[in-house]
């Protein structure tokens, strides 16, 4: 069993100065909601007492922007949204920056997919569309993912592919871990993202660079900030965090990047934000 050194967060001990973090980088999927994509109320109640302790957020998915933004408004906090892994960049109203992919590298992706046997998808600023999958039982976990958004079902090859923004296979877990090797080797840039979804961004473009615009914009840097992610996709950006935190079932290459692993309590990431703004009153 492979295992990692880096310690379990203390909730009652902090091991980072009080005046830090000035502000937080989050994760969606697996850090800020469950096993099901679904992000509970205890969770949206500490986003916002966060917020109107005056602490800036920004959420960075491979979801689509919607999603992110619909999340905060469910919170009741306005924030940054880094979308699709890094190529959409939305400042509260307005997308500030947009990458896209060839149109022949989201083609040969596409075609790779459909040959393993796995759904292709592709992305665009605020959209989705997948193959037809009649015979496929998509995970509720994709379902709930982007807040209530729909995924288009469409003959992929019918589309206008000028702007797609990230493409992604979906498959069940144990057809992700068979073809990661091969699909990584032939596509260097594919991270895992989710459990269920390997995705592919623009050539030179993670979750950093997004990460990076929506922060500079705020004028705010990332040595002053706490982030927390679970995910391949999240491994870029964690360790130029100030501080950095893996989510409770993150894989090891996570938490071995990180300067410290959630316990594995009910809400994680609420647990840590109320415990950093109990600090700062007993302070």
């Amino acid at each position: 069993m492979t295992t990692t050194a880096t310690p379990v967060l203390d909730y009652s001990n902090l091991p980072w100065p009080q005046d830090q973090p000035e502000h937080f980088v989050f994760d969606v999927d697996g850090t800020l909601t469950d096993h099901h994509s679904v992000t509970h109320p205890p969770t949206l109640h500490a986003l916002r007492a966060a917020r109107d302790a005056g602490y800036p957020i920004t959420v960075a998915t491979g979801r689509l922007f919607h999603a992110g933004a619909r999340l905060l408004e469910r919170a009741g906090v306005e924030g940054w949204v880094v979308a699709n892994c890094g190529s959409v960049v939305w400042n509260g109203s307005e997308v500030v920056e947009e990458y896209t992919i060839p149109v022949e590298t989201v083609e040969s992706f596409i075609e790779l997919g459909r040959s393993l046997g796995m759904i292709p998808a592709v992305y665009y600023v605020d959209d989705i569309y997948t193959d037809p999958v009649d015979t496929v039982d998509l995970p509720v976990a994709t379902l709930n993912a982007n807040e209530g958004r729909p995924i288009r079902v469409a003959d992929l090859d019918s589309l206008d592919l000028e702007h797609v923004t990230k493409v992604q296979f979906g498959a069940d877990i144990p057809v992700i871990e068979k073809y990661q090797p091969l699909i990584a080797e032939q596509f260097p840039g594919v991270v895992r993202g989710h459990p269920y979804f390997l995705e592919l961004p623009p050539t030179g473009i993670t979750k950093w660079e997004g990460i990076e615009t929506a922060l500079s914009h705020q004028g705010l840097s990332a040595d002053r900030g706490l982030g927390a992610g679970d995910s391949g996709n999240d491994t870029p950006w964690l360790p130029k965090m100030g501080i950095s935190i893996a989510a409770p079932d993150s894989p090891v290459e996570v938490k071995n990047v990180v300067d410290a692993v959630l316990p594995p309590v009910e809400f994680p990431v609420a647990t840590l934000i109320n415990a950093i703004l109990r600090r700062n009153d007993e302070g």
